[in-house]
């Protein structure tokens, strides 16, 4: 799908398909429904997105071309772990169909980053003998009891990963946890404060600190360091737009488009050799 020729199109990334029923529904009631040459859209369950403090961003992850529209929403953690993202087809550009979410490494299913405004993350960028590329990004996710059972209250666990998108699948890799538990801060009274007691590498091997730290760097070889920006919108804003019509909604996918940021690639980018482009 070329960027520029169907943007308008995109306007259907407002969860829009083709007439085929083929994929799940949103968890919290978003379902996918077709648009046909039309910005109006159905059996979309705001409030229930709203009250789980969802927003939305649209990115170009692995940088081959084809946008994806990706919703992130809060579960009774206070972190966004349940996520959707949604991507076209290769085949058939007017079907978005969900990627998917392989197995997390250990258990730890990261948050995917999904708060409102600019969400900067560290990136990795690796290019192979044949020019092609692939995108890693690093998050750091904090459990607690209420999302791993055998923690004891009080304690917690950072898991250090990455995430990676290919082949219309979302993999994450572990690159080491930090446990410890959490107390009453002396010095910051009615706060707490985060007291590491051990780290450990993906196989359970205790490591120190400084190689914690550094972790997700060493994780892959010859990597290129840089940053992301992903532009979260928050999903009443997008209701808003719907209501107002196609040129509303439009702008608003433009807006979280354009914040989408990797490294030195202008938004636009299309890899398929036909040349940067900007979509208007």
């Amino acid at each position: 799908m070329k960027l520029a020729g169907n943007i308008l199109l995109f306007v259907a990334v407002v969860i829009a398909v083709s007439n085929t029923v083929f994929a799940k529904p949103y968890e919290y009631g978003l379902e996918l429904v077709g648009l046909q040459n039309s910005p109006v859209v159905n059996n979309i369950d705001f409030e229930e997105a709203k009250a789980k403090n969802a927003c939305f961003c649209i990115s170009d992850m692995d940088g081959n071309g084809w946008l994806e529209f990706t919703i992130a929403k809060m579960d009774g953690t206070g972190m966004y772990l349940d996520y959707v993202c949604y991507e076209y087809e290769p085949t058939n550009e007017n079907v978005l169909s969900p990627v998917e979410l392989r197995p997390p490494e250990a258990g730890f299913k990261p948050r995917f980053t999904g708060m409102a405004g600019e969400n900067r993350l560290t990136a990795y960028r690796v290019i192979d003998e044949n020019n092609l590329e692939e995108r890693y990004y690093h998050i750091d996710t904090l459990y607690r009891k209420n999302s791993i059972p055998w923690l004891k209250d009080g304690e917690y666990i950072v898991a250090r990963q990455l995430i990676n998108k290919s082949n219309h699948m979302l993999f994450t890799y572990l690159a080491a946890t930090e446990q410890g538990v959490i107390m009453a801060s002396e010095a910051r009274p009615g706060m707490q404060d985060f007291m590491p007691e051990k780290y450990k590498d993906p196989n359970g091997v205790e490591i120190d600190r400084d190689t914690f730290e550094h972790s997700a760097d060493g994780y892959i070889v010859n990597a290129e360091k840089t940053e992301a920006t992903f532009l979260w919108i928050p999903i009443g804003e997008l209701q808003q737009a719907v209501s107002l019509g196609r040129d509303a909604t439009w702008e608003l996918l433009q807006k979280s488009w354009q914040g989408f940021r990797f490294g030195d690639i202008p938004q636009g980018h299309d890899p398929t050799g036909d040349g940067l482009e900007v979509v208007y």
